[in-house]
């Protein structure tokens, strides 16, 4: 089972306040390129997205359609299987799985050969384990957006944070 903590205060208090109290003032804008900000960043991105699933639905045209959403994750095997993490899935009751990467990206997000690769092992690794026979969406979430290109094809739809307010 997965615990996913909703409080975007409590995550940041405990990632940077707790420790961090009274050694630098200054403290928030010096850690703007660390790596422990990205991946708070990151995370808190996925919590927006996840209390505006109403918006997702409603931008990626389903707001009608019996929707079940959950994170899913499958551990690598000792035989060389590779394992995979989704940050959001969709299953639909209309025989769709939208397999949802959400991305927080200081700028339009950018998909490379190696990236590519990652993408794909999540799509098999997933169709694999779940068995289904449905058919299987990749969609992005970045906060602005996707680059257009020859990587971008394998997308099929692209949200912004814009359309997670616009509703």
């Amino acid at each position: 089972m997965l615990y996913r903590l909703s409080d975007p205060f409590t995550a940041f208090y405990f990632r940077f306040l707790n420790k961090n109290s009274g050694q630098d003032e200054r403290f928030w804008s010096n850690s703007y390129a660390l790596p422990s900000r990205n991946v708070w960043a990151g995370l808190c991105f996925e919590s927006v997205c996840y209390a505006h699933l109403p918006q997702i639905k409603t931008a990626l045209g389903i707001s009608g359609v019996l929707t079940e959403a959950y994170s899913w994750s499958s551990k690598g095997s000792e035989d060389g299987n590779a394992g995979a993490q989704i940050d959001l899935v969709i299953d639909r009751k209309d025989r769709v799985v939208n397999l949802i990467e959400i991305k927080f990206s200081s700028d339009v997000f950018a998909i490379d050969k190696d990236y590519d690769a990652v993408l794909r092992n999540k799509i098999t690794v997933f169709h694999s384990q779940e068995l289904s026979r449905k058919s299987i969406q990749l969609t992005f979430i970045t906060t602005f957006g996707l680059e257009m290109n020859k990587y971008r094809n394998a997308v099929s739809r692209s949200l912004s944070l814009d359309d997670l307010f616009a509703f």
